[in-house]
């Protein structure tokens, strides 16, 4: 049950108690369900093949491996690099710089943005069930739909931040920071274009991780009213000069 929000392991537990599906088949009708309990329930009793026959999988970790390979970097081994990812995001019919991409290596297990070892993307394919590209980029619908759920949107907005750090360093480029908040607060923060342009305009430094996370937090907050903000409270100071800026 890796990679999934505490949510969404319980409503994976109650259906294959529910239903007794395997995990893979109750994950997988989960997934088609956008993570709906009742809606799942309602496709098992609605479709008898999932009820009597329970789906059989055609997952080879065979296959698994050829994808890798097909992707690996020549000249490092058990590595795949920028350019296997450009190959990737081509076979699925994305762009690097999009949303997509963020959740699929974050299913696939990347520590840091356009790179997958082996044993990552192997184990992520076998997660998933998918043995070839097209099975991966068949995914993607689900996957962008799982960020209605509250849980699973956090569980990704935690996860770009390390996706999105250079080797070895403990912060998040102040450029890097700002396209990662572009692809996953735009329509949820109305805000945000003040926000990034104060970043540039007073602040022009790294984002540690504490200010990633409670930016979160911050923008997160139900009618957002900055008159009553607390400058005194646990907020970081960035973020009440944040508030102030606004108020200037």
């Amino acid at each position: 049950m890796s990679s999934l929000s505490s949510s969404q392991q319980q409503k994976l537990s109650q259906l294959i108690e529910f239903t007794r599906l395997s995990e893979n088949d109750a994950r997988r009708l989960l997934m088609i369900s956008n993570w709906d309990i009742n809606t799942a329930i309602d496709n098992f009793y609605q479709n008898p093949r999932i009820k009597h026959e329970p789906q059989r999988t055609d997952f080879n970790p065979r296959l698994a491996q050829k994808m890798f390979d097909k992707y690996q970097d020549p000249e490092k081994r058990d590595k795949i690099t920028v350019e296997g990812c450009m190959l990737l995001c081509e076979d699925l019919g994305i762009e690097p710089t999009a949303l997509e991409f963020l959740l699929i290596s974050h299913q696939l297990n990347s520590k840091m943005m356009g790179e997958f070892t082996r044993q990552e993307f192997v184990e992520g394919c076998t997660k998933l069930q998918c043995d070839t590209p097209q099975k991966l980029k068949n995914i993607i619908p689900s996957l962008r739909n799982n960020l209605s759920d509250d849980a699973s949107f956090r569980e990704i907005y935690s996860y770009a931040f390390v996706f999105g750090r250079q080797f070895q360093q403990k912060s998040l480029s102040l450029e890097a920071a700002v396209e990662l908040w572009r692809l996953l607060l735009t329509g949820r923060f109305s805000m945000l274009d003040q926000w990034i342009q104060f970043l540039e305009e007073k602040h022009g430094k790294a984002i540690s991780r504490d200010t990633w996370n409670l930016f979160f937090e911050f923008a997160s907050q139900k009618d957002l009213d900055l008159s009553k903000h607390d400058a005194e409270g646990a907020w970081p100071i960035l973020i009440d000069e944040f508030v102030e800026y606004l108020k200037q």
